[in-house]
C-alpha cells in the first residue's frame, strides 16, 4: 500500500495512460494535488468523494479524473522542480512516503527533468496529457 503516481496520455474519458511512474514522490503529489483543487474548483463533489475515513485532507484519489497537463503547468512544475518544490512540502501522508520526500525529490530528479520535457514535446504536438495517482 502507498502512492503510486504516472502520467501520461489520457484518453477519451479523461483517463491517464502511464507513460511515466514514480512511487512516493510526495512533493511531486502535493504540487498535482493543488493542480486538481484549482482545475475542480467548480466540481466540489470530485473533492469531496475521494476517500474514506477522514483521509480527504491527503488529497484527491485514482479514480477522479486526475490532471490535464497544460503548458501553464509544466511551467509551474519546471520552476519547482528545479527549487526542489519548496512550497509542497507534505505535511502528512504516510501512504506517500513524506518521510523521505527530500530523499525522493533527489532520486527523481533525472526523470522529473526527462517529464518535463516530453510534456513540453507533447503539448507542442497537440496531445492530451495527464497525471493521476493511486495511494
Amino acid at each position: 500500500m502507498g502512492l503510486d503516481q504516472y502520467a501520461g496520455f489520457r484518453d477519451s474519458k479523461g483517463e491517464v495512460h502511464d507513460t511515466f511512474y514514480w512511487r512516493k514522490h510526495s512533493r511531486l503529489q502535493v504540487f498535482f494535488a493543488g493542480e486538481f483543487i484549482e482545475q475542480n474548483k467548480a466540481q466540489t463533489h470530485k473533492l469531496e468523494n475521494n476517500t474514506i475515513d477522514d483521509l480527504q485532507h491527503l488529497g484527491f484519489n485514482g479514480g477522479q479524473g486526475g490532471v490535464k497537463i497544460t503548458e501553464e503547468l509544466v511551467n509551474r512544475l519546471d520552476k519547482g522542480r528545479k527549487e526542489g518544490y519548496p512550497n509542497c512540502v507534505a505535511e502528512d501522508g504516510f501512504f506517500w512516503g513524506q518521510q523521505f520526500q527530500k530523499d525522493a525529490v533527489k532520486e527523481y530528479k533525472s526523470q522529473d527533468e526527462e517529464f518535463v520535457k516530453w510534456c513540453r514535446e507533447q503539448l507542442a504536438l497537440g496531445k492530451d496529457i495527464g497525471y493521476d495517482c493511486s495511494w
